[in-house]
């Protein structure tokens, strides 16, 4: 009997670093909107930065993936990637927060004004010199008296600008070492590796939000987050450790980085497949980044922030288990089209609480992204060559957390600051419901032709040309003595009857048996 995956060396190494090194991003990924706003910057300043390093990381993952991939040493390049990036994200604790700046006379009394006129849902906290004061759902806070371009601003832009992009190559880089020792061992276990990654972050983001609320002396005071950024630099330590325990996964010489990109992007399918995932993570970067910004604004503790995270993150958990038989039995396509509708759903509901412990309810129905994932990392696999697998998910990971998370973060800041929350979960919701029928028309009318990996693909489109087309059989023709000929007797070539199969290469392939 072989043996159990589970204790099979290398994937449990897999799931080891997945596991902490999600556990260690857990303790400053959820919060670093609102560590922004603790440095004292804008809504319209954090979209900024925001979108830009994801913009950044857009070019860099599958940059890094390239070079990987070209090299012959994706190990070495995960390992200094991990590194580099871990000694970035953890100098953000020693940003300074931007200078304070008194309220004068003039903006006290367009402050009582303000709250004698808001009539829509606030909370009341009090300023210094005894003036009570309103802050609403559009996240408007004491900033807008504050210089734009400051140091703190530029210092937080930077970091993130340099850093991003890289801390996120390493995942796509292990994830495409995971599918190559899948593809080894002939078995469909991806969902049940990466799962390790969102048990660590669910477990994490619950006690790093915890740990602040305990390290921070008065609950009238800013938040300590320094507790949770010690407690990512040890994660991250230890994930970089069993990276240097994981066998290398070079697959050989690969293409140039434009070539593979070239060669990746001129299937339709798979083009109309990475448009409907910048779609997803345009919604998901504007809703991850001002969610718990709302949150705050609704009242929240760190620690039921870290609650909803934690939630979140563990209905994640059997849904990786279960992700690859559900995407067998629907289809890469349907898995990733009903994501549109969870994110509406879930869009929908931030829009209409009042109280940050219904977050915790609505947010059971965020876990289907682990479906979400699963289907377009693995659609992205099956499309692509050995050589090109680095590659292939640093596509994805960038059109998903790079160009989306970026639009997405570009366009909410500003809505979030004009229109506050509920204009912009409201807006959200109509927004995916439009993806949801575009993505639908887009593939229905262009991207079945020459596609093999889905059920729900008729086989009329999908069946793959077993010869050329040159030489396709024209209506007709008949088998005569091992050779296919048309009526007229030409002789278009020689028929080889194989057995009938369901794989080749870890791509779904059909074949038709007499």
């Amino acid at each position: 009997m072989p043996p159990c995956d589970c204790v099979d060396r290398d994937l449990l190494v897999v799931k080891a670093i997945f596991f902490f090194f999600f556990s260690g991003m857990a303790c400053v990924t959820p919060y670093m909107s609102i560590y922004m706003r603790h440095l004292g910057l804008r809504p319209s300043q954090t979209g900024v930065i925001t979108a830009t390093k994801n913009f950044m990381s857009a070019l860099i993952k599958p940059l890094l993936g390239s070079i990987a991939d070209k090299s012959g040493r994706p190990k070495v390049v995960a390992i200094l990637t991990v590194l580099a990036a871990t000694a970035l994200h953890f100098s953000l604790l020693f940003v300074p927060p931007v200078p304070s700046a008194p309220a004068s006379q003039t903006t006290r009394q367009q402050e009582r004004r303000r709250l004698e006129e808001d009539n829509h849902t606030k909370t009341t906290c009090s300023l210094p010199g005894g003036v009570d004061r309103a802050m609403d759902l559009r996240g408007a806070d004491d900033t807008h008296a504050q210089p734009w371009f400051s140091l703190t601003f530029w210092l937080v832009f930077w970091v993130m600008f340099t850093s991003h992009g890289a801390q996120w190559s390493s995942t796509s880089q292990v994830e495409a070492a995971t599918y190559q020792i899948i593809k080894k061992k002939d078995d469909s276990t991806f969902g049940r590796q990466r799962l390790w990654g969102s048990m660590g972050f669910g477990l994490f983001s619950l006690l790093s939000a915890v740990a602040m609320d305990t390290f921070t002396d008065d609950p009238g005071n800013k938040t300590d987050y320094s507790v949770t950024f010690y407690m990512f630099l040890a994660f991250m330590l230890v994930s970089l450790g069993f990276l240097f325990f994981l066998d290398d996964w070079s697959t050989g010489p690969s293409v140039a980085f434009l070539e593979g990109v070239s060669e990746l992007l001129s299937h339709l399918h798979l083009v109309i497949f990475l448009f409907a995932v910048l779609l997803l993570g345009a919604y998901d970067g504007a809703g991850d980044t001002f969610m718990y910004w709302h949150l705050k604004d609704l009242g929240a503790s760190q620690t039921v922030i870290g609650i909803n995270m934690f939630v979140r993150t563990v209905v994640e958990v059997p849904l990786f288990l279960v992700s690859g038989w559900f995407i067998d039995k629907i289809g890469h396509v349907w898995a990733l089209q009903l994501s549109f509708v969870v994110f509406a759903l879930n869009f929908l509901g931030y829009s209409l609480i009042g109280n940050p412990w219904w977050a915790v309810l609505i947010d059971v129905i965020h876990g289907y992204q682990a479906i979400t994932w699963t289907a377009a990392t693995s659609y992205a696999s099956v499309s692509a060559r050995d050589d090109l697998q680095a590659v292939a998910q640093g596509i994805v990971s960038a059109t998903f957390y790079g160009l989306g998370y970026g639009v997405g973060n570009l366009v909410s800041g500003p809505v979030f600051h004009h229109y506050g929350a509920v204009g912009l979960f409201r807006s959200l919701t109509v927004c995916c419901l439009v993806g949801f029928v575009l993505f639908y028309l887009l593939y229905r009318c262009y991207g079945k032709r020459g596609v093999c990996t889905d059920p729900d693909t008729e086989e009329e489109d999908t069946a793959p040309m077993l010869v050329s087309a040159a030489v396709m059989p024209k209506p007709g023709a008949f088998l005569h003595g091992g050779s296919v000929t048309t009526e007229a007797g030409e002789t278009l070539g020689s028929l080889r009857i194989v057995r009938p199969q369901s794989k080749q290469d870890g791509n779904e392939i059909r074949q038709f048996s007499p």
